[in-house]
């Protein structure tokens, strides 16, 4: 396979939900990639179709629970287009995935050792007792969590024991990908930073690929390659993180990066972002993040701005494409 392959192609992906009052599109036209050996993050609030994404890309989600529209590709394979029994292979050992709330995602009855073991014997079909045991040693090893752990109950460990069990758990069969959503969900902020910095440092040792999903902007700003940013189902920014830092084009990337506090430096009084998020039943005719822009202009209710790209970035915004088209000199 070329190297120039990426790990994850998510093209014009769009997701909706049956309700009692008819379909509900939660992702519209969603398009992101993830490089192998890059860690990218999904930011935007809660809602905003974050893991909607994630979920039909991997296809937890199907029908006739959802309908999806798209294309999908994970390591040149077609997602959409995998049968049953090769879509059971590629899990684990193509890509994994490190759940929402993944401290309870341990069966709270089984030692941690008989998981993993069950997790080797489910997709590997050259399974051997005494070959999983030392791979379920080393992975403890690899997530820093003592070897004797294995023997315990996931009630006999601390939060952030479970959240490295369950990282290393996806570890286990060496996935070219691993998708994370919200991974540090629950844990206080001294656990949060330390799972983040060992999700990095183990992504740039072992050179998997990352989709690192939370509502944490700020966060993903410090350890991302990249950084992909969604509202009411659609993208409104992406590119390189490190650009998004200091230049974010769109209102509500600057919004929700001065949502949270810094963690240095003099105080200062941080502003949230007011209103709500759109309702999905009914959404509106133009941007959606329209009736919370503190920039907003009529043609921004009206009509939905197409996601404009220069280099590397993307933006989905009337006000910031019209300041793109302005030429350097003229902007000095």
């Amino acid at each position: 396979m070329p190297n120039d392959q990426p790990a994850l192609s998510v093209e014009r992906v769009s997701v909706s939900y049956p309700t009692n009052r008819g379909w509900v599109r939660a992702v519209r036209d969603v398009s992101l990639t993830v490089q192998r050996g890059t860690l990218v993050g999904l930011a935007g609030e809660s809602g905003s179709g974050k893991s909607t994404v994630a979920l039909a890309a991997t296809r937890v989600l199907a029908p006739p629970a959802v309908r999806v529209e798209g294309r999908v590709t994970i390591m040149g394979k077609d997602m959409f287009a995998m049968k049953p029994r090769e879509l059971r292979r590629a899990r684990w050992q193509t890509f994994s995935f490190v759940t929402q709330s993944a401290m309870n995602a341990l069966n709270p009855v089984m030692r941690v050792r008989a998981q993993m073991h069950d997790a080797i014997r489910a997709h590997d079909p050259a399974y051997r007792r005494s070959s999983a045991d030392q791979r379920c040693q080393e992975v403890m090893r690899i997530v820093e969590v003592p070897v004797n752990k294995l023997d315990s109950f996931p009630h006999q460990l601390s939060g952030g024991q479970r959240q490295r069990v369950v990282i290393a758990l996806a570890l286990l069969l060496n996935p070219e990908l691993i998708v994370m959503d919200e991974p540090t969900t629950a844990l206080d902020v001294v656990a949060q930073r330390e799972i983040i910095a060992l999700i990095r440092h183990l992504q740039r040792r072992l050179g998997f690929a990352v989709l690192l999903i939370t509502h944490d902007l700020s966060l993903l700003l410090e350890v991302a390659d990249s950084v992909v940013v969604m509202y009411g189902g659609r993208v409104m920014e992406s590119g390189p993180s490190r650009e998004l830092l200091h230049d974010a084009w769109h209102p509500y990337s600057r919004a929700l990066i001065h949502s949270f506090p810094p963690l240095h430096g003099t105080r200062t009084r941080q502003e949230g972002i007011p209103g709500t998020p759109p309702n999905m039943l009914n959404p509106p005719a133009g941007c959606p993040f329209a009736e919370r822009c503190p920039e907003v202009r009529d043609i921004c209710q009206q009509t939905q701005p197409a996601l404009q790209v220069q280099g590397e970035r993307q933006v989905a915004c009337h006000v910031a494409a019209e300041k793109l088209a302005v030429p350097d000199e003229v902007k000095a």
